[in-house]
């Protein structure tokens, strides 16, 4: 048996545990998010809570830029390695990718100084504010997805998953309540640094956890990591997938701000809360299986494509379920938000179809990418993105934030054709070769 074979019978005991899991992360993950959103929008006013969102989506998308993929093909790398002990090529892979990302946060960091300067994007010179102080904690994300990746590469995912879906919402949550019982007033501000003090400490307790199980032992071993230009060559389009993808969940918020009233932007944060459990949904049960997909390629395209199946229908029998519920039940879940917020659901109807059609399509991406045809992938990300953008600037001003999501449904349902037209396209080199 081949080093990086994943046994028949240890990869159905995984199977079983990583679906229980699963369940846990989507319904008390989405509980503790959702009641962290309810929670803030109560807590501060639509506006203040729009620009808390808009910061937040900064954070994230500009912690996917500084790892530059690293998080992303770390299952792909380092599965087998795992499995196979090498150490040396573990700790140099994460020594490689965190370096990479403290240095270039820091550039972001001070881009983002100097935008607030020269008020670039806003009149408001206060408008920047919140966006810079969330920037400090952008290494502190990245970092935490990477080791996050680490451990669901060593099949670890209740330990990989948890701590962000569940612990993350709900010590935001508790640290808010802590923060009213202490002040008459709970200020902006104050959320973004209580959340990031939790987001470092969950960072700071994974970081341990890897230390404790062996799987970052301090050995670094440069000649056994892959040239690194070859590396990148890998990850960055990986990145660039995953940053599209992102920047299409986002570009509507960025959009309403600058387009419609900013009461509106709160008011569509809500109803994309309300909808991001499908594709929280799609990108849980791909956690599940990317592992078995990183040691399968190693060995047989065809059990690997045979994994990639067997998810898919799991991610679609689910993603249908959520998207029923989600179109039954969807005004109820907003009412929760507030009377005034229940604006958004025409908005709300709209997302659960976009997401849903790309809730479909993610793991064809995801596949595209494994398989050295990420290029594709980036470019059909980059045509969906300019849709949206596009549709934007004629929808948003006519249709408001109703406008804004039938956008992203227009260029979510495009992307998800491309991709499946890709993923069906004849192969004229070897998909699996990473040389």
């Amino acid at each position: 048996m081949d080093a990086t074979t994943f046994p028949r019978q240890t990869q159905t005991a995984y199977l079983k545990s990583g679906s229980l899991i699963m369940l846990v992360s989507l319904l008390f993950g989405f509980a503790a998010d959702y009641g962290f959103n309810l929670v803030l929008s109560r807590v501060l006013s639509p506006h203040a809570y729009g620009d808390y969102k808009v910061a937040y989506a900064f954070a994230v998308l500009s912690s996917v830029v500084i790892l530059l993929g690293g998080d992303r093909i770390a299952p792909r790398m380092l599965s087998a390695a795992i499995v196979q002990n090498e150490t040396g090529y573990i700790f140099s892979f994460v020594r490689f990718y965190v370096s990479l990302s403290l240095m270039l946060s820091v550039i972001l960091i001070l881009a983002t100084y100097l935008g607030g300067v020269f008020h670039l994007g806003a009149t408001d010179p206060e408008a920047h504010h919140p966006m810079l102080l969330m920037s400090f904690f952008i290494p502190v994300i990245a970092c935490g997805a990477l080791l996050s990746r680490v451990l669901q590469s060593a099949k670890l995912l209740a330990l990989s998953n948890l701590p962000w879906r569940v612990a993350l919402p709900l010590l935001k949550m508790a640290a808010i309540v802590v923060l009213l019982f202490v002040m008459q007033e709970v200020q902006l501000w104050q959320v973004i640094v209580s959340g990031g003090i939790v987001a470092t400490a969950i960072a700071l307790w994974q970081w341990r956890k890897t230390q404790s199980l062996g799987l970052l032992i301090y050995h670094p071993d440069t000649a056994a990591l892959k040239e690194k230009r070859q590396l990148l060559s890998l990850s960055v389009p990986m990145m660039l997938a995953m940053l599209i993808t992102m920047a299409l969940n986002q570009i509507d918020l960025l959009m309403l701000e600058a387009l419609a009233e900013e009461h509106h932007v709160g008011y569509f944060a809500a109803a994309a809360t309300t909808a991001h459990l499908l594709p929280v949904a799609q990108v849980t049960i791909a956690g599940i299986f990317l592992p078995l997909f990183g040691t399968a390629m190693e060995s047989s395209l065809a059990q690997a494509k045979k994994l990639f199946w067997q998810a898919q229908k799991i991610i679609l029998g689910v993603i249908v379920t959520l998207a029923l519920a989600g179109f039954a039940g969807g005004d109820r879940l907003l009412s929760f938000f507030g009377p005034d917020f229940l604006a958004a659901e025409p908005a709300l109807y709209w997302l659960i179809g976009a997401y849903a059609l790309w809730g479909v399509s993610g793991l064809a991406s995801t596949w595209l990418q494994y398989t050295n045809r990420g290029r594709d992938v980036v470019v059909i990300g980059l045509i969906a993105l300019i849709t949206d953008a596009g549709l934007n600037v004629w929808l948003i001003p006519a249709y408001g934030i109703q406008g804004a999501a039938i956008a992203t449904f227009v260029s979510m349902l495009m992307a998800g054709a491309c991709v499946w037209y890709r993923f069906f396209s004849p192969v004229t080199t070897d998909p699996v070769a990473t040389e």
